[in-house]
This record gives C-alpha cells, sequence and structure tokens, in this order.
C-alpha cells in the first residue's frame, strides 16, 4: 500500500472514529458530523476501500446503525447553509456562523426543497426563519403546497436521491426566477399574522395556523388555503375562520369568480393576487360585496389588506363542520 493510501485509510478510520457517537444525537452534534463527511468527500479519504462516496457512507450508515438519508440529511443542510453564509460574507451582511446556529437541519433542507435550488430565495427563507418570522409549521405548510404544484405541472417532487444534481427540467420552476410572484410567493407572505395587522382586537394572545388546500366533509367542498386565528374580533367564538384563494394568472382574473368553499362553512372570504394585477382583481370581486382582497408586493414580500373581508349574512352558520375537519386534519 502506498503511503498515500495508508494515510488516507488512517484518516478514515479516525474520522470514523469520531463520528460514531455523534451521528445519533440530535443536538447541534449534527454540524461536526457535517464537518466530518465534508472531509471524507473533500478529501476522498473513501476512494482506498469503496469506489464511491456514496458506497462509503451506505456502508457507514449499516455498521453505525442509523439511515443513509439521515447522514445525507445532515451533510446536505451544512453543505447549503454554507453557501448561504458565503452569499452574506460577499453582500457584507451579517449572519450566523454555522458553528454558532441552533436551526435544526431539517428546517435547511427543507428550505432548499421548497425554493427547488434557488439560492437567493431559499437564503431569504433563512433569514426569516432566523429571525423567528417562519416556523417549522409554516415551512411544512409551504413544502405540501409546493409538492401539489409539482405534481400538477408533471415537475418532479424530489431530486434523484438526497445528494445528486437537481433532476428539475429548470431550477425556476417555482416561479422565483419569473417577473411575477408566484402562488409559493404569496404563500410564503400569507403564513405569517402580519398580514391581518390592521383587524387585530386588543388583548389577545395570537393563535394563528394556515392549513394548505383543506377539504370539508370528506372532501365535497375545498378551498386553496384555510386560516384559523384568535388575532379578530371573533365575537361569539374563539377563532375566526378565513377561505384564502389565490389566483396568480391574469387568465384566470379575467374569468367569472366561483368560490370554492361555500360561506357558510367560513366567517370571511378572501382573494389573494400580485399587485400588479388589482385592477382585474377589483372587477372580479365587484359582484361580491362581501369578499375581501389582499395584494401582495413581490418587491416587499409582503401581503397587505386592499379591501377588508365582510362576514355577510350566512357566513359561518356551519363552521362547526368545518372545525371537525379541522381536528380530523391536525391529529
Amino acid at each position: 500500500m502506498e503511503l498515500t493510501e495508508y494515510k488516507k485509510q488512517h484518516e478514515l478510520a479516525v474520522i470514523e472514529q469520531k463520528l460514531a457517537p455523534l451521528v445519533k444525537r440530535k443536538d447541534r452534534a449534527w454540524i461536526e458530523v457535517y464537518r466530518l463527511l465534508d472531509i471524507v468527500e473533500e478529501e476522498e479519504l473513501y476512494s482506498v476501500s469503496y469506489h464511491s462516496y456514496t458506497a462509503w457512507l451506505t456502508d457507514f450508515a449499516r455498521r453505525t446503525h442509523v439511515t443513509v438519508s439521515l447522514l445525507w440529511k445532515k451533510k446536505k443542510a451544512g453543505r447549503f447553509y454554507d453557501s448561504y453564509v458565503a452569499e452574506r460574507q460577499y453582500q457584507e451582511k451579517s449572519y450566523v456562523p454555522l458553528d454558532e446556529l441552533s436551526m435544526d437541519p431539517e428546517i435547511i433542507v427543507m428550505i432548499e426543497k421548497i425554493t427547488a435550488g434557488n439560492l437567493t430565495e431559499a437564503h431569504k427563507m433563512i433569514d426569516r426563519s432566523l429571525n423567528g418570522e417562519m416556523k417549522r409549521s409554516d415551512l411544512k405548510t409551504l413544502w405540501e403546497s409546493e409538492k401539489r404544484e409539482r405534481a400538477k405541472k408533471g415537475m418532479p417532487i424530489m431530486r434523484a436521491n438526497a445528494y445528486d444534481k437537481d433532476t428539475f427540467a429548470e431550477l425556476s420552476y417555482a416561479g422565483y426566477a419569473a417577473k411575477n410572484a408566484t402562488s409559493l410567493d404569496i404563500l410564503t407572505a400569507l403564513c405569517n399574522e402580519k398580514w391581518m395587522a390592521g383587524l387585530y382586537a386588543d388583548g389577545k394572545e395570537g393563535k394563528y395556523r394556515l392549513l394548505t388546500e383543506f377539504s370539508i366533509l370528506n372532501g365535497n367542498l375545498d378551498t386553496d388555503y384555510l386560516v384559523i386565528e384568535n388575532y379578530t374580533d371573533v365575537r361569539k367564538h374563539f377563532f375566526s375562520l378565513h377561505s384564502i384563494r389565490i389566483i396568480c394568472e391574469r387568465e384566470e382574473l379575467q374569468k367569472e369568480l366561483h368560490l370554492k368553499a361555500y360561506p357558510t362553512y367560513m366567517d370571511y372570504y378572501w382573494l389573494a393576487v400580485p399587485i400588479e394585477y388589482s385592477e382585474l382583481a377589483y372587477t372580479l370581486i365587484e359582484k361580491h360585496d362581501t369578499i375581501g382582497l389582499i395584494l401582495y408586493d413581490e418587491n416587499t414580500h409582503t401581503a397587505m389588506i386592499d379591501t377588508p373581508a365582510v362576514s355577510g349574512s350566512g357566513y359561518g352558520s356551519r363552521r362547526s363542520d368545518t372545525m371537525d375537519s379541522v381536528v380530523y386534519y391536525l391529529l
């Protein structure tokens, strides 16, 4: 065995010894796992006994009794966060060093999947997560919605595996590279209750949850998005129920509006559109004096109320069916 190969074999053994007690831990040890896994790949330490990095990782996972996907997730999260740090350094902006990060690797990986490889938008999501503006539940909501959108478009939902290059026909699939806002952009803004700030009632301990493509009564009635919150004046109920329809295509805004969830099951009904389509939206809802309008500003990445929704006559009369469906959804 050549000296170089001997050194690699020795270094690999040392790294494996360090990795073994760390891989099952659920704390910040994942960062050290990423660093060590990265060394094995970058220095090609696996090459002495294995034909590929994947082959070594698979065998190491078997020997340490963990799943390969667990190791890939930690490596992938670390590599992606390093790209975020590099961009922040280039822009001379502040950032949390990886070694001081308290974010779960699952969150980082989920952000990468949601944004389909678009680093600029992914880094915005990381910023929002670090600032406490986006929770794990928000990201799960976004990912579930994005998976459905990709399925409708006939696009791959996942990468070929957890480490290979993207198999998407175009990395801008999610719409981030497009000039106009996408449903995912608007949905991201709606994950935060700030859009309804002007409606807040005083003295409330805020609860807010957004559910995607929500079905009522075993799927007989559907709504794009359901918001459950207690920020607004809920009167005799503990929570207000909002049905939100997002439309981003000009052609859709030129058609007649059909309510996807009957108002009797909700307290409020909203239409959400990119701000540049506001005039089309006014025309669309002019026959519905109870429907509210939410406008999304792509420059500030925020959603704001243009026209408040009104709880009209008969609205919410069957809301108990909706709440039963919410309980079933969350079980």
